[in-house]
């Protein structure tokens, strides 16, 4: 008899946070800047943007009140993830700078967690 394994699902916002997390811990501190400006403003600024265009093309559209409703919890969504990414490049590029060993897989994952936590906050 086969036996399945199976693994537990984990969010995009999560997923996307700790490969972030992954990569930012091997870069020198120079590459987590420009990986951290690039971020943010991909999450915070650009995408947001794209939703709102493809939110002002259903102009007379009738379900456009509902469409903005869910456009809107995506844009919130987006910019707080732009804020943890944007905070955890910061993390590792001052890290980074000074010291030249990466952290172990547990240590990312509590980078990632006070990343979210100051995001939530910050938010």
């Amino acid at each position: 008899m086969a036996y399945r394994r199976y693994r537990k699902r984990r969010s995009t916002a999560s997923q996307i946070l700790s490969d972030t997390t992954f990569i930012a811990n091997r870069l020198s501190w120079k590459a987590c800047i420009a990986l951290g400006v690039f971020s943010f403003s991909l999450f915070y600024f650009l995408i947001p943007i794209w939703i709102n265009s493809q939110l002002n093309t259903l102009q007379d559209n009738m379900f456009r009140p509902v469409v903005e409703v869910i456009f809107a919890r995506r844009i919130h969504w987006v910019r707080w993830v732009g804020i943890a990414l944007g905070l955890i490049c910061a993390f590792f590029a001052f890290r980074n700078y000074f010291a030249s060993e990466t952290i172990s897989s547990y240590g990312e994952r509590k980078v990632s967690l006070i990343g979210r936590l100051l995001a939530k906050f910050l938010d």
